[in-house]
C-alpha cells in the first residue's frame, strides 16, 4: 500500500528563501525544456534528456539530479495530455512544487525530532526539522523513503509530501466481525454495524459552493481566479470531510473486522438521473475518493477489507431472501412484499453486503 505523509518543515526565513528559490529556477528549467519538447515534438524522457540536460544545467546551475527530475516532469506531462486526447499544446508550470529522490533530500532524526535535508540549487542544503502527525512517525522510522515532493502550499508555507510504501498487515485470525458499508448521496455512508452519516451536508455545502461559482461566471474572466480559489476550497473542504467521515468508521469497527464495500465501477455510465441538478449531484458523489479513503485506514488499523458485487442489494431480503423491485417501497423505505420484514433501505444493502462476504 503506497501513502503519502505530509509534513510541515519548520524553516528559518533564510532557508525558506532559499527554497522558494530554488522552486522558481526549477519552474523556469521546466518552462525551457517543455519549450523544447513541444517545438521538436520530442517527449521519449531519453531523447529529451540528450536535447536539454546540458543546456538547462548551465542555464540554470541545477543540481544534476534536479535536471533530471525537471525532464522527467515535463515528459510525464505531455504523455498524460496524450493520453487524455488533448488536442497538444505548449505546458507551462508554476513554482509551486519540486519533485525530490533520494539524492536530493534524506530524512534522519536528532534525537525524538524528525529533520530533513534538502538540496538547494546554491548547492548548499537546507537542514530543518519538520511537523508531522504522531501516528506517521513510526511509518517514517521503519524506513528510508526514497520519493517526495516539496511544495508550496496556498498559505506560503513549504510542505514536504513524503511517499511510503506499507504492506498490508495481515490479521493473525479470521475476522471476528463483518461489516458491510452502503455508500449513497442522500445517506453517505450506512454501515450493517449501526455506523452511519447523512450526506445532507455535503450537498448543501457543495449547492452553495456552485451557487458562488455561478454568480462568478456571469462576471467573465474578472472573476477567473476566484472562481479558481473558490474550486479549490471546495475540494479541500470536501477532503477533510470526508477524512473525518471515513476515520469515524474505522474507529467504530471492532478489532478484526471484515469491511465489505462495493464494487462501483462503471456506475456513472449505468445510472441515469433526470434534472440538472439531480445530474450535477450525482456526478460530484465522491464515492470513489471515499471508499479508497475507508479501505487504506482499514488496512492500517489491520482489518481486511473486500469489495462485491452490489447487484439486488436494495430490493433482497435480509430475512428470507425474497428479490424483487417492488420490495424498494421508496428511496429509504424496505419492505419485503413476501415476509413483511421492514428496515431502511440503504441498511438493508449494508447487511445484503455483509451476508455475501460472510
Amino acid at each position: 500500500m503506497n501513502l503519502t505523509v505530509v509534513a510541515k518543515l519548520d524553516l528559518s526565513p533564510q532557508d525558506k528563501e532559499r527554497l522558494n528559490h530554488t522552486l522558481n529556477i526549477f519552474a523556469d528549467a521546466c518552462n525551457a525544456i517543455s519549450k523544447v519538447a513541444f517545438e521538436r515534438r520530442c517527449f521519449n524522457p531519453v531523447a529529451l534528456h540528450h536535447l536539454t540536460y546540458r543546456d538547462i544545467r548551465e542555464r540554470f546551475g541545477l543540481h544534476a539530479n534536479l535536471a533530471i527530475r525537471a525532464r522527467d516532469r515535463v515528459a510525464k506531462a505531455y504523455k498524460a495530455l496524450k493520453a487524455s486526447k488533448q488536442p497538444l499544446k505548449l505546458l507551462t508550470f508554476k513554482a509551486q512544487s519540486l519533485d525530490l529522490d533520494a539524492r536530493l533530500f534524506r530524512l534522519f532524526w536528532k534525537g525524538d525530532e524528525l529533520w530533513v535535508s534538502i538540496a538547494a540549487c546554491d548547492g548548499k542544503r537546507v537542514k530543518c526539522p519538520v511537523k508531522v502527525g504522531q501516528r506517521y512517525l513510526p511509518l517514517l522510522k521503519a524506513q528510508k523513503p526514497t520519493f517526495a515532493t516539496l511544495k508550496r502550499h496556498r498559505d506560503g508555507d513549504l510542505y514536504l509530501h513524503i511517499a511510503v510504501s506499507v504492506p498490508d498487515p495481515e490479521p493473525s485470525d479470521p475476522p471476528v466481525n463483518v461489516v458491510g458499508v452502503d455508500l449513497g448521496e442522500v445517506d453517505l455512508l450506512v454501515a450493517s454495524n449501526g455506523f452511519k452519516v447523512s450526506g445532507i451536508e455535503l450537498i448543501e455545502r457543495r449547492k452553495r459552493f456552485r451557487a458562488r461559482r455561478s454568480a462568478l461566471q456571469r462576471k467573465g474572466t474578472r472573476a477567473k481566479r476566484a472562481r479558481k480559489r473558490l474550486s479549490d476550497k471546495e475540494r479541500r473542504w470536501t477532503r477533510t470531510y470526508l477524512h473525518t467521515v471515513s476515520r469515524r468508521f474505522v474507529d467504530s469497527l471492532l478489532p478484526n473486522s471484515l469491511v465489505v464495500l462495493e464494487d462501483l465501477k462503471g456506475i456513472r455510465d449505468r445510472c441515469q438521473r433526470k434534472g440538472a441538478e439531480q445530474r450535477v449531484q450525482f456526478h460530484t458523489w465522491a464515492f470513489r475518493q471515499l471508499q479508497f479513503m475507508i479501505s487504506y485506514k482499514a488496512r492500517l488499523a489491520g482489518h481486511q477489507v473486500i469489495f462485491v458485487k452490489p447487484n439486488h442489494t436494495s430490493q433482497t431480503c435480509p430475512r428470507c431472501g425474497h428479490i424483487s423491485p417492488s420490495n424498494r417501497l421508496s428511496t429509504r423505505l424496505f419492505r419485503c412484499q413476501k415476509c413483511g420484514f421492514q428496515h431502511n433501505a440503504n441498511f438493508v444493502a449494508a447487511l445484503n453486503l455483509a451476508n455475501r462476504a460472510a
